[in-house]
C-alpha cells in the first residue's frame, strides 16, 4: 500500500514539475512579447514625433508663404492704384484709344 502512495506522490511531483515548466515557458514567452511590444510602442512614438515636427514645419511654411502672397498682392494693388492715379492726372487720360488697341486690352 505504501508502494502505491509513493508512486502516486511521484506522479503528483512529476505532474507538478511539468506544470511548473509549462508555466515558466509561458511566462518567458510573455516577457518576450512584452519587450517586443515596448519596442514597437517606442518606434511608433518616435515616428509620431517626427511626423509632428514635419507637420509643424509644413504649417510654418504655409503661413510664411501666405504672408508673402499677401504682401505681393498688397504691393500689386498699391502699384495698380498708383498707375490709375498717374493715368488720371495725365492729359492723355481722356483720349480715346483706337479700337484695335482696345480689342488687345480686352484679350
Amino acid at each position: 500500500m505504501t508502494k502505491y502512495i509513493y508512486i502516486a506522490l511521484g506522479v503528483v511531483v512529476v505532474v507538478l514539475f511539468g506544470a511548473l515548466r509549462y508555466q515558466s515557458s509561458v511566462i518567458d514567452e510573455l516577457h518576450i512579447t512584452t519587450k517586443q511590444q515596448a519596442q514597437t510602442i517606442q518606434q511608433q512614438e518616435d515616428a509620431n514625433k517626427a511626423l509632428n515636427i514635419a507637420l509643424q514645419q509644413e504649417r510654418d511654411a504655409v503661413i510664411e508663404q501666405q504672408q508673402r502672397n499677401d504682401e505681393i498682392e498688397r504691393m500689386a494693388t498699391e502699384n495698380a492704384e498708383s498707375v490709375k492715379t498717374i493715368i488720371k492726372t495725365q492729359p492723355c487720360a481722356h483720349t480715346r484709344l483706337p479700337q484695335s488697341a482696345l480689342d488687345r486690352l480686352y484679350k
